[in-house]
């Protein structure tokens, strides 16, 4: 729970009564609050590559631009293997296998390029998103 008031900033919207009111009982069901609630909007709003609706390769780590284009044509439109990512992304970049995930998928999964897709212990995919959609 975020409460350290150091860290944090009030904001203060008008929102029309009924729909509070209706946004309250959905959440309610769900099981979260309204201060959660819009809290993980805001993450996942800024978690978004890409303001124009469209995933552009990031621009500011040439790495990660490199493995987003690789990942991208690997996966066709399909999952991809985690093994098979990592195999490739390390031939490509010239970067130990074992480092693949915490130097580039883990990088690229926060910033909203990947989502990791399959059984995480048995069969591991990851799935690349283009555009507006993602691959499934």
């Amino acid at each position: 729970m975020e409460s350290d008031e150091s860290n944090t900033k009030r904001v203060t919207v008008r929102v029309p009564k009924q729909l509070v009111e209706e946004y309250d009982d959905a959440l309610d069901e769900a099981g979260k609050n309204r201060s959660q609630a819009i809290r993980e909007h805001m993450r996942e709003t800024v978690s978004q590559p890409a303001t124009d609706g469209g995933l552009v390769p990031p621009q500011d780590d040439e790495t990660l631009a490199d493995a987003y284009r690789a990942l991208l044509s690997l996966s066709d439109g399909s999952t991809i293997p985690l093994d098979e990512a990592r195999s490739v992304l390390s031939s490509k970049l010239n970067v130990p296998k074992e480092s693949i995930s915490r130097r580039v998928l883990k990088p690229l999964d926060n910033r909203g390029y990947l989502r990791q897709t399959g059984d995480p212990i048995n069969e591991p995919h990851i799935a690349v998103k283009r555009g507006d959609r993602s691959a499934d």
